[in-house]
């Protein structure tokens, strides 16, 4: 695992900051984002099935009673594991049946994540959703959180939609189609952006006003 990092010294978080008013004034309030990497695709895409429809927190206390249940959460161990025992860990039979199926994809090299490296957003997405429990959120999660591509939007990630409600001082959610408008000047970069909205959450800044926010003009 290693950290993507972005900051205000980064060119691309400056055009950024200089696309959107409320948008920079987000950036330079926080300054800083970080992503958590992880090369290991197999890896990667176990632990955003477990993220599936539950909270950031929720997905990693799982995900660490895995490792420190298995030891290495490889395809040959997760075969040689009972659903039950799975199960016990906090995740759902569905979950684990789709994790039982994605060791099996790996083990029969159904799955080339050397191949992935190579191939376009939309290759990955098209042979990844053809795996069963892999849906679009999924897909996303592996090309962010595994390939570290910069220019990923999830347009059913919940969590940005509430941030760009929250800045943008909206009545309601938006939709995905209003998500991508928001996106249109930042879609590449738009994890970039991405991974800012997430940490606007994960500070609790949504629990005030986007007015009220004030940036430090140090």
């Amino acid at each position: 695992m290693y950290l993507l990092k972005f900051d205000l010294k980064d060119e691309k978080v400056q055009y950024l900051v200089k696309s959107d008013e409320k948008l920079g004034k987000l950036l330079k309030y926080i300054r800083t984002s970080e992503l958590t990497i992880e090369k290991n695709g197999f890896q990667c895409l176990v632990k955003y099935i477990i993220g599936q429809q539950i909270s950031d927190k929720a997905r990693e206390t799982i995900w660490q009673r895995l490792c420190v249940t298995l030891g290495d959460v490889m395809p040959d161990i997760i075969l040689s594991t009972e659903i039950s025992e799975l199960r016990s860990l906090g995740l759902s039979g569905r979950k684990a049946e789709y994790i039982k199926s994605l060791a099996v994809s790996a083990s029969e090299k159904v799955i080339d994540f050397e191949e992935y490296r190579v191939l376009s957003n939309k290759e990955i997405i098209d042979k990844l959703t053809e795996l069963k429990g892999i849906g679009q959120w999924t897909a996303e999660m592996y090309l962010i959180f595994s390939l570290g591509r910069e220019n990923v939007l999830s347009k059913q990630d919940r969590t940005i939609r509430r941030a760009i409600q929250w800045m943008y001082n909206l009545e309601s959610i938006p939709s995905a189609e209003e998500l991508t408008e928001y996106f249109s000047n930042w879609i590449k970069n738009a994890t970039i952006v991405s991974s800012y909205l997430w940490k606007a959450i994960a500070l609790g800044l949504t629990r005030k006003s986007f007015d009220e926010i004030v940036v430090d003009v140090k």
